[in-house]
């Protein structure tokens, strides 16, 4: 696919051209707007060498760099590329208008035009844009495009916010399955299954990774709060069964952390189970429930730290790592799983 022009009310985006060179070393040629770019675009070499960078990008695939033209005046430049600072070949959403033109909307009419481009046309389940600490505009762009903010992110150029602009859920009417593969039973978690689950679940091993209340109890309480979750259809708590005998626990549910109510997912092992890979069946498949089932535009997992193991097990499953935060009262790794459209 070609990379499209669009007209919108007042602007035309459209592919670089060789004659651009001048018009684009303008737009950034101001050092106060150019300081929340990676690069110190406002150096007509480094602007120069960025414009001969984009007009040599040609992915095919109807990404690529945009020129905002007012009636033959360039404004600024809009962008979809495929991401160097963000795992998974992710698409990346990027926008600057010079200052001279700063302030009359003309950010926001573009980047709608490309969000919807990337989500109608491209069918990605997700956008992404990295936020320098400080530039209010963007961010508040951002957040009125829907933008969630999910994460800080370090770049030798400084640090900022990590923000994704997610999909719409494809519907799900039902009750929280039971789920099967080869070795396990999925099933939801029952009113009966508190002591088992308590026991499978030491709470001596897990309370570096867990935040809230742990006086004497606080593994039950948390068990009761699983046992009466009421959320939306097919979403909740499981116990994974193996012949008979619950060897761990796991959840699909709205996130109580991350904004937007995302669908976190989550898993236990019981210790004397762990070791022949039955977290990695009962998350896979909680993740491609939530995925293909649910069609929920992404699954996030926060894994602690110092969670290792979790840590390993997400990246075997393809869970991407975008950024960190402080979530359940601690350090934790901000990971995501997208559907395969959502990284083309």
């Amino acid at each position: 696919m070609t990379q499209p022009t669009f007209e919108t009310n007042r602007l035309t985006l459209r592919p670089m051209r060789p004659d651009d060179r001048e018009s684009v070393v303008k737009i950034f040629a101001d050092p106060e707007s150019s300081r929340y770019l990676t690069r110190d675009m406002s150096d007509p070499v480094t602007a120069v060498a960025g414009f001969e960078r984009w007009l040599g990008q040609a992915p095919g695939d109807g990404t690529g760099t945009w020129l905002m033209d007012l009636a033959g005046t360039a404004v600024g430049v809009g962008r979809l590329t495929h991401s160097v600072r963000l795992p998974g070949n992710v698409v990346e959403a990027g926008w600057f208008v010079a200052r001279a033109h700063v302030g009359q909307g003309y950010a926001t009419e573009a980047v709608r035009v490309l969000i919807d481009h990337a989500t109608r046309t491209l069918g990605l389940a997700a956008v992404w844009a990295l936020i320098y600490h400080g530039n209010e505009p963007s961010i508040r762009l951002a957040r009125s495009m829907g933008f969630l903010d999910v994460a800080e992110f370090s770049q030798p150029a400084g640090e900022g916010r990590v923000q994704v602009l997610l999909g719409q859920p494809g519907g799900f009417a039902g009750p929280q399955p039971t789920i099967r593969t080869e070795r396990l039973v999925i099933r939801p978690l029952r009113g009966e299954d508190r002591q088992d689950a308590i026991d499978v679940f030491p709470a001596e091993q897990m309370v570096h990774y867990l935040s809230g209340d742990k006086a004497d109890g606080w593994v039950g309480r948390m068990m009761d709060r699983r046992i009466a979750f009421d959320g939306p259809d097919g979403m909740g708590h499981w116990v994974f069964v193996e012949d008979d005998v619950m060897v761990g626990i796991g959840h699909l549910r709205p996130s109580h952390q991350l904004p937007g109510a995302v669908a976190e997912i989550g898993w236990y092992l019981g210790v004397e189970h762990q070791g022949r890979g039955l977290a990695a069946e009962a998350a896979a498949a909680l993740r491609d429930h939530g995925l293909h089932t649910l069609k929920v535009p992404a699954v996030w997992a926060l894994v602690h730290e110092r969670n290792v193991p979790s840590a390993r097990l997400a990246e075997r499953l393809g869970f991407l790592d975008v950024g960190s935060g402080t979530y359940y009262g601690g350090p934790h790794r901000v990971q995501v799983a997208l559907p395969r459209t959502a990284t083309r």
